[in-house]
């Protein structure tokens, strides 16, 4: 499930040569790029990234060998700290005898630095073991420019740009941790927090490199590893918050189940642990692994090299060094690599279903898999119903959990990437899924109709109204399913919207159900469908019904006239007299009813009571 090497760059690995050329590099973890510095920028130092295909190439002055080598977001300013107090500013795109120029900057109390950091383009960000000070660089001018400054109490600190945070470390063992956010210019203190790294005899303090700073479904985590003689590594993660009034929390906590060195990786919210020793790499997902704090590993697997390799690369040697989010970086090849997930093994990796699906449904970009992968276990019969509607809830409540996590903060001031959960439309549900299901003629009506329903009900719970063309597919497989009392309660308790097609296709079951006709015509009469009642009514002969209809309801006379020619062909002579004398009654107009009397006799019966009328005596009594 694990792939290298998709996208790689070469770079001239670290040596010391006996003549005095001295390779060493650097990765910055904020502009994710890998600087090579020779001679110590005396020869050259070169910049390159797995993001862009953009490579820098300048010289500077041999000023000594650099601990910490940053570069700014827009690429045109770089940081060296070349002596413990203060920091080179090297301008990369102003040189002279072509080198670059360069200033020097310090805090003002010449403390030895912790940290050097670019917060924006041009604002840069020292740190000692009593004040963090923000700098404004002036790269025309060449200068610089205090603009801010706090006091604080730090062991060591650890930036992390996409949100703009410093974390600080404090206290007698290093363990309470100050987050700040550095943005606009200011320094915004967050609540300070305790955390537990199984300190011992043997390990009294908190050390940086037991922590990393990552982004994991739309919050920002303190990870922490925490060590114990007795039982395995664990990695606890620390919630902060968006608002600076609430206190960071433990949230989860990762079952390691081993010893020994390991590195980090958080590829698309899923937390990697690479195993040196044992050569494995452990994921996890805490949306899917447990509902609890306590989360195992859900795919146990080993890191696969990309066949464009060859010869395939050393892997989990003591030569690599892994960074945020998923850069490998191997020193004795001089290659640095990108780790990427291949979601498409997760069938063979995850045995479990319902859990496979729910992990696909959380991954980016992965639609088209996971649909097809929905598809084939329905058409397997590998899922219970109940847990076909929680994968339905996931794909159709998605967004109402993205709403939820959006209003979480009342004042934020700390930001993120956004998770945004995967969203599976109707349209695409009904063409990639229900109907291929229904049109599989190995599968059950009954299992088909009974997927529809739970996929219904999600829509329902979710506050999603279905369109019509999933309602009609719904009924329709219903009907021929003869699900028919499903049917009945559906359109009874109003789980689906009204619609005069969904009347009219109730009405045409009425042989399978006679309940549905009833229901079809409420259906009718709760959109005011009044002439579309009245031609049902004269469809199944009702005339007197339909004149009432028209009498109670007031409605237009120009419906008069289908009612007397349905009359004229279907109702017996003295019902047909009752309308006419009902008609001229209301003092309707003539041309409404005047045909109804022209065929009430016929020419015999005519004949026949002229005679009797001719021939009949009149007595007086």
């Amino acid at each position: 499930m694990l792939e290298l090497g998709a996208q790689f760059i070469p770079f001239e690995p670290d040596r010391s040569a006996h003549d005095g050329n001295i390779t060493r590099n650097f990765f910055d973890t904020s502009s994710q790029r890998i600087c090579t510095m020779r001679n110590n920028g005396a020869l050259g130092m070169t910049s390159k990234s797995l993001q862009n295909d953009k490579i820098m190439n300048v010289r500077t002055k041999d000023r000594g060998e650099p601990s910490t080598v940053k570069l700014s977001p827009d690429g045109r300013l770089c940081a060296m700290q070349r002596s413990p107090n203060t920091a080179d500013i090297i301008f990369l795109e102003k040189t002279e005898n072509s080198l670059c120029l360069e200033l020097n900057v310090s805090t003002k109390s010449k403390e030895p630095l912790l940290a050097v950091e670019w917060v924006t383009n041009n604002q840069l960000l020292l740190v000692n073991n009593h004040s963090a000070e923000l700098l404004f660089i002036n790269e025309d001018k060449k200068s610089s420019k205090l603009i801010k400054a706090t006091n604080v109490n730090a062991a060591w600190a650890i930036y992390y740009a996409p949100s703009q945070l410093l974390l600080i470390a404090n206290g007698q063992s290093c363990s309470n941790l100050q987050p700040i956010i550095v943005a606009h210019s200011q320094f915004t203190r967050m609540k300070n927090f305790e955390v537990d790294f199984g300190g011992s005899i043997s390990k009294e303090n908190f050390l940086e490199k037991d922590a990393a700073i990552a982004t994991i479904y739309g919050k920002v985590y303190v990870m922490v590893f925490r060590y114990s003689n007795r039982s395995a590594t664990m990695l606890d993660l620390y919630e902060l918050p968006f608002d600076a009034t609430t206190v960071p929390q433990f949230k989860h906590s990762l079952i390691l189940g081993f010893n020994g060195g390991c590195g980090i990786h958080v590829i698309d919210n899923l937390v990697i642990i690479h195993h040196q020793s044992s050569q494995k790499s452990l994921i996890f997902d805490i949306k899917v692994s447990s509902p609890s704090k306590s989360h195992s590993p859900l795919v146990t697997t080993t890191i696969e090299p990309h066949p464009q390799h060859q010869p395939p690369p050393s892997l989990y040697t003591n030569f690599w060094f892994t960074f945020l989010p998923d850069v490998v970086i191997d020193s004795a090849g001089g290659v640095m690599y990108s780790l990427r997930l291949k979601n498409e093994k997760s069938q063979l990796e995850i045995p479990e279903k319902h859990t496979m699906l729910e992990y696909l449904a959380r991954r980016k970009n992965e639609k088209k898999l996971f649909i097809a992968t929905l598809l084939s276990c329905l058409r397997a019969r590998a899922l219970s119903l109940r847990q076909i509607r929680k994968v339905f809830t996931r794909i159709c409540g998605g967004e109402k959990e993205l709403k939820s996590a959006e209003n979480e903060a009342v004042k934020p001031v700390m930001s993120c990437e956004k998770w945004n959960p995967m969203i599976v439309s109707q349209q695409e549900m009904q063409s990639a899924v229900l109907i291929p299901l229904r049109e599989d003629a190995s599968l059950p009506e009954s299992y088909v109709a009974n997927i529809m329903l739970q996929y219904l009900r999600s829509l329902f719970d979710a506050s999603l109204s279905p369109e019509a063309y999933l309602i009609e597919m719904v009924v329709e497989t219903l009907a021929e399913a003869g699900e028919m009392s499903k049917l009945q309660q559906i359109v009874t308790y109003r789980v689906i919207n009204d619609s005069k097609p969904l009347a009219f296709l109730l009405l045409s079951y009425e042989a399978r159900c006679s309940t549905l006709f009833q229901s079809g015509v409420d259906i009718l009469a709760r959109n005011k469908a009044s002439d579309e009642i009245v031609e049902v009514m004269l469809e199944k002969k009702q005339i007197v019904d339909a004149f009432r209809f028209i009498d109670v309801r007031n409605l237009n006379e120009g419906l008069i006239p289908k009612v007397v020619e349905a009359a004229n062909q279907n109702c017996f002579r003295q019902t047909r007299y009752a309308i006419r004398e009902h008609l001229v009654e209301k003092k309707a107009k003539a041309s409404l009813y005047k045909s109804i009397g022209d065929d009430l006799y016929t020419d015999a019966e005519v004949q026949e009571a002229n005679t009797e009328q001719a021939t009949c005596t009149l007595f007086e009594l």
